[in-house]
């Protein structure tokens, strides 16, 4: 990703605003902000059922796990994979902006959202990121695991904004509330829509875990049987994200 043509093309874009025009110097402190992303879909299928684009990841399905690597279990319980998204073929749409392993699987685990146990904050440790080697054969799920039907998903590099709600936001929305809304929105509102994002920020501002980035957010497909939950977001803390270590991941989830 071109990270400073994506952020020059978004100045363009807001040249013609008025509300942007009024306030330059907050303008550029919300845009030192944007985050390069990659937004995740379930591809239009096809008559003849291919996908549109290269699969980068699978929505759902079963883990590609090495031998001696078990299924992630919490409280007894064998977790669901979310997610399997393929790192080198990912890596080049951020080029220098990419944080993560630049080869292998992220398998993507959450226990139901029923049993998850939540502490003081909105985070709980119901989940686990596995990165493993690619070619692994598919593991057969426990017999009481959860499957959710395998569904493909191509990337593509997106910018992606803070919310107002966001922490990162807090002083800046304390000097002029209404003004810093007007233009987050109209920011948010300028930059591409996705169902699902690697890395950048969270699209649900409730999601937001102190001392924490967003590692990748899903909403649920059709045929998900996740009741009145619409997403689950995985987060890291930012030594950790940058060390590229799972093993502190923590889920938060987004009820409608």
């Amino acid at each position: 990703m071109d990270f400073s043509r994506a952020m020059a093309a978004l100045r363009t874009a807001l040249a013609d605003s008025p509300r942007a025009q009024g306030a330059p110097d907050l303008v550029e402190q919300l845009l030192a902000l944007v985050r390069p992303s990659i937004g995740l879909a379930v591809p239009a299928r096809s008559r003849n059922g291919a996908s549109a684009g290269p699969v980068a990841g699978w929505y759902g399905g079963l883990p590609g796990l090495p031998e001696g690597v078990p299924w992630p279990h919490h409280q007894g319980r064998p977790m669901t994979l979310l997610a399997r998204l393929d790192c080198a073929a990912l890596a080049p749409l951020l080029g220098p902006e990419w944080t993560l392993p630049r080869d292998g699987v992220l398998h993507f685990f959450a226990d139901e959202w029923v049993h998850a146990d939540f502490g003081a904050d909105p985070g709980d440790d119901g989940c686990a990121v596995l990165h493993v080697p690619v070619g692994q054969p598919d593991r057969a799920a426990p017999p009481d695991a959860v499957v959710i039907p395998a569904l493909p998903l191509v990337g593509a590099p997106v910018l992606a904004a803070p919310d107002y709600e966001d922490p990162e936001l807090a002083s800046l929305f304390s000097t002029d509330p209404p003004r810093v809304m007007g233009l987050v929105t109209e920011i948010r509102d300028r930059l591409p829509t996705v169902r699902h994002r690697l890395l950048g920020w969270s699209d649900s501002p409730v999601a937001a875990l102190p001392g924490h980035r967003p590692l990748l957010s899903l909403e649920a497909e059709q045929g998900t049987a996740w009741g009145e939950l619409v997403g689950v977001s995985f987060w890291l803390a930012d030594r950790d994200l940058a060390a590229g270590r799972f093993s502190r991941v923590r889920r938060v989830l987004d009820v409608a």
